[in-house]
């Protein structure tokens, strides 16, 4: 028994649905059949049956005149009663038999089934340009499979090129070919061998694309292409190999991003090929020129040895090209393999994180797109001193856990931004930012609190948009809960944390007293806007607010300090996070009163109350809550040192 199948379909209406069954066969009729006595080639209808009904025991479709044991198209009968078959592509008299599993497949019934021919016609231009959409209005059938292509001039039925199918309705839209000719639009019928009902001649024309930009520029920049061409929707300018055929392709912008478009030439000096190309089958290329990649050089120096664990400067100079970074790495690691890093954009000097452990290590400048080495300096990291460790307490709650502040009102403002699509672990980012957020609303939050939900990132790609998506009012979990189950990071969304921020004021308007604000973030602003100016305006107006960030997977250590800068400025606290599991305890954490470690005036760490211990140098410390110094600790040492603060 073969094993391909006919698909099963729902059956058209049918007008003036007849029923026949084929009377005195030569056989000894053990199984009936009911059908339409006629249909249209293609055409899906009803074949209702009766009979043993076994395992095995199949409908088929054949020639008449055909041997016993050959059957044509067929469906098993213990897919359903009635059947819906696809009646055979050509016209004539076929018989609907009902046969025995195992060979030679005996027919246990039959019945006649006429089927009729029919015919497609079409209404659009007769001539296209290449790379365009073509508009067809047809008639026809109209089955399920059928399908409409655009073919060789020369084409056999059972090939066809780009195709829509005809339950789309009339009119469909096609892709052009991309290579100028003579070819047809046809009408396929959806069964074996895809015979065509109705065709019309189109004209293929060629088009043509120019390009202007610099023809040398030094590797890694920026390079502004001019073009003129059709400007299809999803044509490309792309930077490629010299000799790569039309359907490879580099770096690419599409047309539609604008006049002129922008790409990063490769970080390899050589020499590219700037091409437009269609989007159509194969992507042909319809304009060429060559540019020039010019070789780069870079510098890194680090002013002696660096200590384990702790931020060191790094002077550079280089091309700064965007993404282009300074990494450490132990001795000897390969070539485009990195460490802790920082981008070049942030200025020189850099301040990157050493490793933790001691030993031989290279500092190196590498390139944003293929992690190229342009320069390299050795450096030891020797061993830091021993670290202390400080925790402190709100009165004699020291076994209780965090505690929790007074709030009057939480507003949480989550990133969704494209960023947030990436995987840890297996698990996109987004993910697990809402699993800790549901689990805040769901159990942390306090009963009936004032609270307020922001997201940016999830409406809108390539936007800015920052979205209220809960107003502010009494906490219901079960809203919190369906909204957050919602929100889906949107592909290359921005992060617009400045002016999330700004809107905090009228957000929480509708509150008094103390206001919590809790930043969720895995990146740094990207549009533009200053948030830490934001902060101090907010603050300047006497707004009663806390703000509280939490970032997420941040490798960067300027970011990390940056963020600790912002959340200083709003009276708060930066909690890092570097896994989902570690994320919900900052977002749990955020909630709790903070305090402030400071040495010889200035802020040097923070925590909260009850919270985690945190490290600290050896030495003596001020311990500040609300701007107010609440105790002191003198000699902080490996072991764990406590301060508990009264009320």
């Amino acid at each position: 028994m073969p094993t391909i199948r006919l698909r099963s379909f729902h059956a058209p209406a049918l007008a003036g649905f007849l029923l026949a069954t084929l009377a005195a066969p030569a056989f000894a009729q053990t199984a009936t059949i009911t059908a339409p006595p006629e249909v249209t080639v293609g055409a899906h209808f009803p074949v209702a049956w009766t009979g043993p009904g076994a395992d095995g025991d199949f409908i088929s479709i054949d020639k008449v005149g055909a041997p016993e044991r050959q059957y044509g198209t067929y469906k098993y009968v213990k897919e359903g009663n009635p059947l819906t078959m696809v009646a055979p592509g050509q016209a004539g008299t076929w018989l609907i038999r009902y046969r025995e599993s195992g060979s030679p497949y005996p027919v246990l019934g039959q019945i006649e089934l006429t089927v009729k021919g029919s015919t497609a016609t079409f209404e659009m231009p007769s001539s296209a340009e290449v790379g365009t959409t073509l508009t067809v209005h047809w008639t026809g059938p109209g089955n399920p499979r059928d399908f409409i292509s655009i073919d060789p001039g020369d084409a056999s039925e059972r090939t066809y090129g780009k195709y829509a199918y005809t339950k789309e309705g009339s009119p469909i839209e096609l892709p052009v070919p991309g290579v100028a000719g003579a070819y047809k639009v046809r009408y396929h019928l959806g069964v074996s061998g895809y015979p065509v009902i109705g065709s019309a001649p189109l004209e293929v024309k060629s088009v043509s694309a120019s390009l202007e930009f610099d023809a040398a520029v030094a590797a890694g920049n920026i390079l502004d292409i001019h073009w003129q061409g059709p400007a299809n929707p999803k044509d490309f300018i792309s930077i490629d190999p010299a000799g790569a055929v039309d359907r490879t392709y580099g770096k690419y912008r599409y047309v539609k991003e604008g006049n002129p478009v922008q790409i990063a030439v490769p970080d390899e000096p050589g020499t590219y090929l700037v091409r437009y190309h269609l989007h159509s089958s194969g992507y042909p290329v319809i304009a060429s020129r060559e540019v020039r990649v010019g070789d780069v050089t870079a510098t890194v120096s680090v002013a002696g040895p660096v200590v384990a664990g702790e931020p060191f400067e790094v002077e550079w100079t280089g091309p700064d090209n965007p993404l282009d970074f300074i990494t450490i790495v132990a001795e000897g690691t390969k070539e485009r393999i990195y460490g802790r890093y920082a981008y070049t954009r942030r200025g020189s000097p850099l301040r990157v994180l050493a490793p933790e452990e001691a030993g031989p290590h290279e500092v190196r400048y590498l390139t944003g797109q293929v992690y190229k080495t342009l320069a390299s300096v050795p450096v030891e990291v020797v061993p830091g001193t021993a670290k202390g460790s400080l925790r402190v307490f709100l009165s004699q709650a020291s076994d209780s856990g965090a505690s929790t502040a007074a709030i009057d009102a939480v507003e949480v403002i989550l990133d969704a931004s494209g960023s947030m699509l990436q995987r840890l672990d297996g698990t996109r980012r987004i993910e697990l930012a809402r699993q800790a957020l549901l689990d805040l609303t769901g159990s942390h939050l306090p009963d009936g609190v004032p609270f307020a939900l922001r997201v940016f990132g999830h409406r809108e790609a390539d936007s800015c948009r920052t979205d209220l998506e809960i107003p502010l009012a009494p906490l219901d979990r079960t809203r919190a809960a369906s909204t957050l189950t919602a929100v889906n990071a949107k592909n290359l969304a921005k992060t617009p944390i400045a002016d999330s921020l700004r809107q905090v004021k009228d957000d929480l308007s509708g509150a008094s007293g103390s206001r919590l604000v809790i930043l969720v973030t895995d990146g740094e602003e990207t549009c533009g806007g200053d948030p830490a100016a934001v902060i101090e305006e907010l603050k300047a107006t006497g707004f009663d607010v806390r703000v509280n960030i939490v970032g997420f997977a941040i490798d960067e250590l300027m970011v990390k300090e940056e963020f600790e800068r912002w959340a200083r400025l709003g009276g708060g606290r930066y909690f890092d996070a570097a896994d989902g599991e570690s994320l919900r305890g900052a977002v749990r954490g955020a909630l709790a009163t903070t305090y402030e470690v400071v040495q010889s005036g200035a802020v040097v760490a923070s925590g909260s109350l009850g919270g985690d211990a945190i490290e600290l140098d050896p030495g003596d410390y001020t311990v500040r809550v609300a701007g107010r110094d609440v105790g002191a600790v003198t000699g902080v040492a490996k072991d764990e040192t406590r301060l508990v603060v009264e009320d």
